[in-house]
């Protein structure tokens, strides 16, 4: 009796083993595939493959099914049965690479001048080529958006394309890392145009955060106030009343680094504390008595640093150019603080 027990133990174990390993898949078969076809992208005219292929997905080591679907025209793309691990165990879903076949077929023939067409990893097999370029003005910006519109408003079907274009200008990459506030990253396709506001606003942004005093004329004095006064990461600087004052056209990093070696040089100027130099490259003595000097060029061991009192102080992390505002009060006796951190202080004093 008890060997049995343990047997129907032993059974029970393996079933519920096995019920967490397969966990929340679906089993799919040729009718399912035909069907999400059929809902997922509209089709009509076209045939499944009898049988699916097993592959190995990217990246894990599940199986994965691969069925074959065939357009009335012999275009030929797939539906990926897809198995991952989740978050408590193995799910499976439904993809495509309808939009990879056809964005191909598109671009053979479209004018895609001032663009390079990066095509994925073989191992990616649904994966479509991705169009990558450059700007470096306000100008070659708008040009760039107005391009990627039009190549996409131009094709017969309303499929998406992958671009990524990257704003090149100096002192963008310190070791491996590089900074991409300004950069372009998405899909566009004739139902959905990029929009110049936000991908003009990143640009500005990183400007603003790095002084580029050069760049930032490519703007109005109006579209800086106006995107600077909605910011979050606008900075605001208390006075000697205790209340804050929001400048019009400083911001902290996009990216939560804090504040900048040139916008600290604003700060310092503005609230006529004693600084020497210009924003690129200044002189102050701090609220210790130390005599400190920053800037950007100040980069040593492929790590930025500043200068106390002679001597060569890293950054807390070799690509930080910010200081936290708490360091900035530190150094200077200056409380500055972040548009979101004011109002953070404002509401839990209206609830205190």
């Amino acid at each position: 009796m008890k060997n049995r027990r343990t047997a129907v133990a032993c059974a029970l174990l393996a079933m519920l083993t096995m019920s967490v390993l397969s966990g929340c898949t679906k089993k799919y078969d040729r009718g399912d595939i035909k069907q999400y076809v059929e809902e997922t992208l509209g089709l009509k005219n076209f045939t499944v493959s009898r049988n699916y292929k097993e592959v190995k997905g990217p990246g894990d080591d599940y199986i994965d099914h691969l069925w074959e679907v065939t357009e009335s025209d012999g275009t030929v793309f797939y539906v990926l049965d897809d198995y991952a691990y989740g978050t408590e165990w193995v799910t499976n879903s439904l993809r495509n690479n309808w939009d990879a076949v056809h964005l191909r077929e598109y671009l053979k023939n479209a004018d895609v001048s001032g663009f390079d067409i990066e095509e994925p990893d073989e191992k990616y097999i649904m994966a479509g080529p991705t169009l990558t370029g450059t700007y470096s003005t306000r100008r070659e910006l708008i040009d760039t958006v107005d391009r990627l519109n039009k190549l996409a408003a131009g094709a017969e079907l309303d499929i998406g394309i992958s671009y990524s274009v990257e704003y090149d200008f100096p002192g963008r990459t310190i070791r491996e890392y590089e900074r991409t506030e300004a950069d372009l990253h998405g899909t566009v396709s004739k139902s959905k145009p990029i929009t110049s506001e936000y991908t003009e606003g990143c640009l500005m942004h990183l400007l603003l955060d790095m002084r580029e005093e050069e760049r930032l004329r490519e703007f109005t004095e109006e579209e800086i106030r106006s995107y600077v006064g909605s910011s979050d990461q606008a900075i605001g600087i208390r006075n000697a009343d205790g209340e804050w004052v929001m400048e019009d056209d400083l911001v902290a990093s996009m990216f939560s680094y804090g504040i900048s070696f040139p916008t600290l040089y604003e700060i310092l100027y503005r609230s006529g504390y004693p600084v020497t130099g210009t924003k690129d490259d200044f002189i102050f003595t701090g609220a210790d008595g130390s005599v400190y000097e920053m800037s950007e060029s100040f980069i040593e061991n492929e790590s930025h640093y500043y200068i106390k009192d002679g001597v060569h102080v890293p950054m807390e992390y070799y690509f930080y150019d910010h200081f936290h505002v708490n360091k900035i009060k530190e150094l200077t006796g200056i409380d500055v603080a972040e548009r979101w951190m004011i109002e953070k202080e404002n509401q839990s004093a209206e609830e205190g």
